[in-house]
């Protein structure tokens, strides 16, 4: 029972210390620039995320020193393999990414969650340079060095693939507060750690994490595909393409990951 406990919370303590970091950070800058708006919700969510990097950074990267020393360190190439990997991540990010949002937007739950409506506001409601420099890059970084990083690897010790991908999975959904983004993030963090999980390498969640979120805010600050967010033929017809395509780009990723680790 003791090492249980103890296990949990060699999961859980890396998370609570990047929410209490990000938290004071984000109090630090409202007592110096002032109370938090939708405009400026962005840039302190940017700030923040960049002060609380290094504070994870340091657990990463003492795990993954440990898995270097049992497993070998997996050096990066940009062959043939790693583009393949870099093309793959992009297009079922991006596929699954749409269909998702598209999905949830046609079922009530958006409307029944006034969290999801709030931070949605905020999240989208500052100057795009600020979005993109945040959601797409300071942010995917942060969470995925908490959520794939640190604490699916230490899942990985103690569970199976399947079993660590769900676990994970639920954690980031759970931390996201509100029903829509719990089942959105819950089911990109299966994929963004299926994805680690294949590929071996950091970059790829982060990448996986940045085209979804890059998507979004261009969707938002365009209109493009916005009229795919309503049950409509045009709507369910490009959602279910895409949808589709999703499904078999994971399916195609899973069976090379089974063809790998049967060798």
């Amino acid at each position: 029972m003791k090492k249980n406990r103890f296990e949990l919370w060699q999961i859980l303590y890396p998370i609570a210390i990047y929410y209490v970091v990000m938290s004071l950070a984000y109090f630090g800058l409202e007592v110096v620039l002032g109370a938090t708006t939708a405009e400026n919700y962005m840039v302190r969510q940017l700030l923040s995320g960049a002060i609380t990097i290094p504070f994870i950074l340091r657990f990463y990267l003492s795990d993954k020193k440990m898995r270097d020393v049992v497993y070998g360190e997996k050096k990066f190439r940009l062959d043939g393999k790693q583009i393949k990997t870099i093309l793959l991540t992009i297009a079922t990010a991006g596929t699954a990414g749409v269909a998702l949002n598209n999905l949830i937007a046609m079922t009530p739950v958006v409307e029944l969650s006034s969290g999801f409506q709030n931070a949605n506001a905020s999240f989208f409601g500052g100057e795009v340079l600020f979005q993109l420099l945040g959601s797409c890059i300071i942010i995917p970084i942060a969470e995925e060095l908490v959520f794939r990083g640190v604490v699916y690897q230490r899942l990985r010790i103690h569970f199976d693939v399947p079993k660590a991908l769900l676990i994970s999975a639920v954690i980031f959904g759970i931390v996201h507060t509100n029903r829509v983004q719990f089942i959105y993030a819950a089911l990109l963090g299966i994929l963004l750690a299926f994805l680690n999980e294949k590929s071996g390498f950091f970059y790829v969640p982060v990448l996986g994490h940045a085209v979804a979120n890059t998507i979004a805010v261009i969707r938002t600050a365009t209109g493009w595909l916005a009229f795919s967010y309503e049950p409509t033929a045009a709507g369910i017809g490009v959602t279910l393409v895409l949808a589709i395509a999703a499904a078999g780009l994971i399916w195609y990723q899973v069976r090379e990951w089974q063809a790998e680790r049967e060798k």
